[in-house]
């Protein structure tokens, strides 16, 4: 006996060399491997991605009406205070207070078209943050309706 055949025979594999257990042995090696394999789904990627990208503009786009919110409407009180006035603010105000109010429009669009009640929690959500910048905006209104202070 040679050594070639006499370590085949000694070999973990030698029984998949065997003609009655080869299928066998083959179809678990198959299986085993197409389980530790990742699956992938053609697109998922690029879908994940997009997913990603849109739930991170939503939350920057929140972010940013939010504390332009704050600060603008920290920034009316203290104009109204001294009596300034000032176009912009009104401007900027109008601006983050339409981006809500249309995110809002287009879900309770969305719930009409689907034939579900819009008055839900969601719709509840969305008024709640559509109250920040409409206070920026009543803020900066009032500031520029105010009439001018003399100053001493």
């Amino acid at each position: 006996m040679n050594e070639e055949s006499d370590w085949s025979a000694r070999s973990s594999f030698a029984i998949l060399r065997q003609p009655e257990t080869a299928g066998l042995q083959s179809c678990q090696a198959r299986s085993t491997m197409a389980l530790l394999e990742p699956y992938r789904i053609p697109g998922f990627d690029w879908l994940v991605l997009k997913l990603l990208i849109a739930i991170g503009v939503i939350l920057i786009t929140g972010a940013v009406i939010t504390i332009s919110s704050i600060i603008g409407l920290v920034r009316a009180i203290r104009r109204r205070r001294r009596g300034g006035r000032s176009i912009a603010a009104v401007v900027l105000a109008s601006i983050a207070v339409a981006v809500p109010v249309s995110w809002s429009l287009y879900w309770a669009a969305d719930a009409l078209y689907q034939r579900e009640s819009p008055l839900n929690g969601f719709l509840a959500i969305n008024a709640a943050v559509c109250l920040l910048p409409l206070s920026w905006l009543i803020g900066a209104v009032c500031a520029n309706v105010a009439p001018p202070r003399l100053n001493p």
